[in-house]
């Protein structure tokens, strides 16, 4: 034997003494010998080249065992990352299914990965669950992934099991709850058994992974879910790496394309170039500083949608001041009231806008027409030469000094709708706005090839969202229709700008499929509403006429304002349909939501009513000179959105209505927006004909009423159309609690004006 190794030997050395040939025997020896060690070195070296990753909470992870780490799943790459931020070795927990997946059955054989049984193999179960306590009684640090598989859409899946089956009840185990996110993109997943490569839309990737402190074990699937969900909120609050505000982001973006294109005007026909629109946002920036003294730090905006819109908002941004929009759907009066009552000195917009608004200009006012001829030639020239020779991070500090990387500075002041009474001002910051354009861009599947028509106005939160700072922080390019009723120039947009992803308000969309044909919507693979209940009647005449789902989202201004979007688990089937109906999705990444008690605030398990409330980076400043408002809404870094709600195991949320919007009958809470939406289906009706209200009653505390203006009513139909519906008795309304009227009050977001209703219920009642 010693002969025959003496033989191997000195075939061998000779060769090992070339370098390389030594460097390549020791890189074998040590795949063999460490695979933890080598893969620690891997997962560096993609970090390096691939992914730009943030560890958060990397102080609670303990230096020693046993330790169970759970886990969301959200791509091919965790199992690497995972165990490059952690210094034992960490054994994962996969389904046999995914191990046995033939493009990755190698790296888990590698990884030492453990396989979970089907459950319909109880022994194998049982013998599974001693195995993973054995291992965690010796000092082992296991990962568990309860979801069971990879996220289709970046979103929490339903949690499968909690954790207390796999901790030995005699060993004190340390378990670690870790979130991971990606926050652009994914370059792999995997749909119907095959391995998808996608295209990425931001090189290199962002990577977070959040690690929380030592949780129960006790704790259910759902709980867990949660505690999962909540660790990503506090995670992703702060300023992410390299994010930049909107009018800084615009700048860059535009000076790397100085020639390309973003802001278009549906109604001239023209496109606004970067190069156009950065001379428009200096030259402007310069004359706000000079005609804008105000103490407040804002100025106000009263304009309709346009590339010239976009470029004020920018310019005054630049100027470090907050541009403050008016919501000229809420009349002269209130608007100019709620500018002045949160101290705006000076108010941009243009002459022919007032005359079509058939305002008189107030003294606040300064009129774009009466600006521009203010501009002399050499201060273009000057501009000019800024844009086309001044290096970038030299170029935003000249323009915003104060403002240019402060994710902190208020980017807007926008105004409620006032549905339940004066417009409240809500300050929302640069870090809000940008925190909320993550989590949508993620969900959405977004890439450089969308496209959105900006129908929505910018006084609007959602408008100013998706039809303004996405564009100017991500470039995609936006089509501007001056008035969101013009049905007709909407849909020839959608048409000729060929549109991906439309935002409407259902009644707005409403109207445009009025007046569209099936063609005029072949662009789109995603029509998101919200603001409003989506109609049943409405989903399935899109459903005929696209082919797809209408997906129904849900958010407020104070939460600027996307929180949840009804989409599809996978990303591969975006927008051809939607899941859970009835429902307004789940919470996006990096937004956590709750249901609690309405009079304890206790968090409530599936399936039960409560206040809806929302924790994420997403949530406003404040209210403008309104401190005790704003602590009433905002607790324990938690806003209450005022809706009522209940939550499924998946985390899907359905809103009952607002908690202003129920009446107690005989003891029992009955909703205004339950009643009117049964109410709605026996009518067949496909816009807002009834809304639900409630009055005194002597005898049950409440009762209904119902206003309509339905011409020939028949309320002995309805009535019992309800009863076919399984309605209780207790909401089902009597014959006279039908009211006619001449129309319901809606606002101009198309919500119902709850004040309005209250008054029309007050004269009732006189």
């Amino acid at each position: 034997m010693t002969e025959k190794f003496s033989e191997l030997w000195n075939v061998v050395w000779p060769w090992l003494q070339d370098w390389y040939s030594a460097i390549i025997v020791a890189v074998v020896v040590l795949i063999i010998m460490s695979p933890r060690l080598v893969l620690r070195i891997a997962a560096k070296m993609i970090r390096l080249v691939m992914f730009r990753v943030r560890v958060v909470g990397r102080e609670n992870m303990p230096c020693s065992g046993p330790i169970l780490l759970v886990s969301n799943h959200v791509s091919l790459v965790d199992l690497l990352m995972i165990q490059a931020v952690v210094k034992q070795r960490v054994r994962f927990l996969v389904r046999t299914e995914v191990i046995n997946f033939i493009p990755t059955r190698l790296i888990f054989w590698y990884l030492g990965v453990l396989a979970v049984p089907s459950a319909r193999h109880p022994k194998k179960m049982k013998k599974f669950f001693a195995d993973i306590q054995n291992r965690l009684r010796e000092g082992e640090t296991i990962c568990f992934f309860p979801e069971g598989a990879i996220s289709g859409s970046g979103n929490l899946m339903r949690f499968r099991s909690g954790v207390q089956s796999l901790v030995p009840p005699e060993t004190q185990v340390t378990v670690i709850p870790m979130r991971l996110g990606m926050i652009h993109g994914r370059l792999t997943g995997i749909y119907k058994k095959k391995l998808h490569f996608r295209k990425l839309t931001r090189w290199p990737v962002d990577y977070s992974i959040a690690i929380g402190e030592p949780i129960e074990h006790d704790l259910t699937a759902f709980q867990l879910r949660q505690k999962i969900s909540e660790l990503g909120a506090i995670a992703e609050t702060a300023p992410q790496p390299g994010e930049r505000p909107i009018h800084t982001e615009f700048i860059f973006r535009a000076k790397r394309r100085l020639f390309g294109k973003i802001f278009f005007d549906a109604s001239t026909g023209k496109w606004f170039s970067n190069f156009k629109m950065l001379l428009l946002t200096i030259m402007l920036s310069k004359v706000v500083r000079k005609i804008d003294k105000g103490t407040s730090g804002y100025t106000g905006v009263l304009l309709p949608n346009t590339p010239i819109a976009a470029g004020v908002m920018l310019a005054i941004q630049s100027a470090d001041r907050t541009p403050a929009v008016m919501n000229f759907s809420a009349g002269e009066q209130v608007a100019l009231e709620s500018m002045r009552r949160a101290g705006v000195k000076t108010i941009l917009t243009s002459r022919k806008f007032l005359e079509k608004l058939k305002w008189n200009a107030s003294e606040e006012m300064v009129l774009l027409e009466d600006i521009v001829p203010t501009i002399s030639k050499k201060q273009k020239f000057l501009t000019i030469l800024m844009v086309l020779f001044l290096p970038t991070r030299t170029l935003v500090r000249n323009i915003a000094p104060l403002s240019c990387y402060n994710m902190f500075q208020q980017a807007v002041l926008l105004f409620s709708s006032g549905s339940t009474g004066k417009p409240k001002a809500v300050m929302l910051t640069q870090r809000n706005v940008n925190s909320d354009i993550q989590s949508f861009i993620r969900v959405v599947d977004w890439s450089t090839n969308d496209r959105v028509v900006g129908n929505l106005p910018i006084f609007h939160s959602f408008g100013f969202t998706v039809c303004f700072a996405l564009s100017a922080t991500t470039g995609t390019p936006v089509s501007y229709v001056a008035n969101p009723l013009d049905s007709a120039l909407i849909v020839k947009t959608c048409r000729e700008f060929k549109v991906t992803i439309l935002c409407a308000t259902p009644t707005f969309l409403q109207k445009y499929m009025m007046k569209a044909q099936s063609d005029d919507f072949k662009t789109l693979r995603l029509c998101v509403t919200g603001a409003e209940k989506l109609r049943t009647e409405l989903a399935e005449r899109y459903r005929n006429l696209t082919g797809r789902d209408i997906v129904e989202g849900y958010g407020c201004t104070e939460l600027s304002p996307i929180v949840t979007i009804n989409l599809n688990n996978s990303i591969f089937t975006l927008g051809t349909k939607s899941d859970h109906p009835g429902s307004i999705g789940c919470p996006l990444p990096g937004i956590h939501a709750r249901i609690v008690d309405v009079n304890t605030g206790v968090e409530l398990p599936p399936g039960a009513d409560g206040r809806l409330q929302v924790r994420a980076g997403t949530v406003m400043k404040g209210y403008l000179n309104d401190p005790e408002l704003t602590a009433q809404v905002i607790q324990n870094n938690y806003y209450d959105t005022g809706d009522i709600a209940h939550m499924d195991e998946d985390g899907y949320i359905y809103i009952t209505g607002r908690a202003s919007r129920f009446s107690k009958i005989g003891g029992e809470m009955v909703p205004h927006e339950g009643v009117e939406d049964a109410i709605t289906r026996v009518l067949h009706s496909e816009t807002r004909e009834v809304a639900v209200a409630g009055r005194s009653d002597r005898l049950k505390g409440e009762r209904l009423v119902i206003f309509h203006i339905l011409e020939n009513i028949d309320t002995a139909a309805i009535i019992a159309g309800l009863r076919a519906e399984g309605l209780p008795n207790i909401w089902i309304p009597k014959a006279d609690d039908f009211v006619k009227v001449d129309h319901l009050p809606v606002l101009g977001s198309g919500k119902l004006d709850l004040l309005a209703l209250k008054k029309m219920v007050e004269a009732l009642e006189k």
